[in-house]
C-alpha cells in the first residue's frame, strides 16, 4: 500500500512538472512567430519552429503517458480494501470531469465552416470596407465559445474542439488562420466542435429557435451543420494542470462561499418571477 501511493506521489509530481514543460513549449513557439528577427533567415526559423513543435508534441504525449500510468498505480491503490475502491472510483470520476483521461460515448458533432459568400467582393467596395462589411461570414472564437456554451448548457459531459479536449481552463481565441485550443495550433474553418452526452437533448438544445445555430443560418446555412453521433471517443486534455494562485478553501470559507452561491441563485430565481423587485430591492438578497 505504501509503494503504490509512493508511486502515485512520484508520477502526480512529473506529470506537474511535464504539463509545464509542454505550457513552455507552446509559448515559446509563440514567441518565435511573434519576434520577426530580422537578422534570422527564414528557413532557420521554419526549422526552429517545426522542431520545436515536434518538441511539444511529444511532451504532450509524455504527460498523456503519465496521466495513464497514475490512474493504473490509483486503480492498484483501489484494489486493497472496498473503502479504497471507492476512493479509487471517485478519483476516476474526478478525471473524466477534469478532462485528464479519454471518454467514449454517443452526442453529436457540431462543425462549423467560413461562408464561402465571403470570396464574392463587389467591384464597387473597397478592400476595407469589404473587411468590415463580410465579418459575419467567417468563423470567430466567440462562435465556437458560444457552441461550447450551448452544448455545456444542454448537458454535455464532455466536449472536443478540433480534437482538443475543453476543460475548466481551455482558452479559445483565433490567432490569423488558426484556432488556438489549449495553446494549440487548430484549423480555423472548418472546426468541429464534439460534445458527448444524451443526443437528443443536445441536438434540441442546438436547433432551439433564435439560439446560437440560428445566427449562422440567417448569414449563411451552409456555414454549420450538426450530427448525432451513436459512438465517438474524445481525447484527454494533455496541457498543464498547474494552479499558481488556486488552492483549496477551508471549511468556514468554504460554506460562506458555499451561502453565497445559493443566494444567488434565489435571487436569478425571484428575478425571474417578478423582474421589478429585484430592481426595487436594488440587487439585495
Amino acid at each position: 500500500m505504501e509503494h503504490a501511493r509512493s508511486w502515485t506521489i512520484q508520477i502526480s509530481v512529473l506529470s506537474v512538472i511535464m504539463g509545464g514543460l509542454v505550457a513552455l513549449s507552446l509559448k515559446t513557439q509563440d514567441r518565435i512567430l511573434k519576434d520577426q528577427l530580422p537578422d534570422v533567415r527564414q528557413g532557420r526559423l521554419a526549422r526552429a519552429f517545426v522542431e520545436l513543435r515536434e518538441d511539444a508534441t511529444s511532451l504532450r504525449r509524455q504527460v498523456l503517458d503519465l496521466q495513464k500510468r497514475l490512474r493504473e498505480y490509483q486503480l492498484q491503490t483501489g484494489s486493497d480494501s472496498e473503502k479504497s475502491k471507492l476512493l479509487a472510483q471517485d478519483l476516476m470520476l474526478a478525471n473524466v470531469l477534469a478532462g485528464t483521461v479519454s471518454v467514449s460515448g454517443s452526442g453529436v458533432a457540431v462543425t462549423l465552416r467560413d461562408s464561402k459568400l465571403a470570396e464574392r467582393k463587389p467591384n464597387d467596395i473597397s478592400e476595407a470596407d469589404w473587411r468590415d462589411l463580410s465579418e459575419e461570414y467567417y468563423i470567430h472564437d466567440r462562435d465556437i465559445r458560444d457552441v461550447v456554451n450551448e452544448l455545456r448548457a444542454s448537458g454535455a459531459e464532455a466536449i472536443s474542439v478540433n480534437d482538443q479536449r475543453v476543460t475548466g481552463l481551455t482558452p479559445i481565441r483565433c490567432v490569423g488562420p488558426v484556432v488556438m485550443v489549449n495553446d494549440v495550433r487548430t484549423a480555423g474553418s472548418p472546426v468541429v466542435v464534439r460534445a458527448i452526452g444524451d443526443p437528443d437533448a443536445l441536438l434540441s438544445g442546438m436547433m432551439m429557435t433564435k439560439g446560437v445555430l440560428d445566427a449562422f443560418r440567417d448569414v449563411d446555412p451552409t456555414m454549420v451543420s450538426i450530427d448525432k453521433v451513436k459512438s465517438m471517443t474524445l481525447p484527454a486534455y494533455a496541457g498543464s494542470t498547474t494552479l499558481r494562485y488556486a488552492k483549496v478553501a477551508n471549511e468556514v470559507k468554504a460554506n460562506e462561499a458555499q451561502r453565497q452561491s445559493e443566494n444567488a441563485e434565489r435571487l436569478g430565481d425571484k428575478a425571474v418571477q417578478d423582474p421589478q423587485s429585484v430592481i426595487r430591492d436594488g440587487g439585495k438578497k
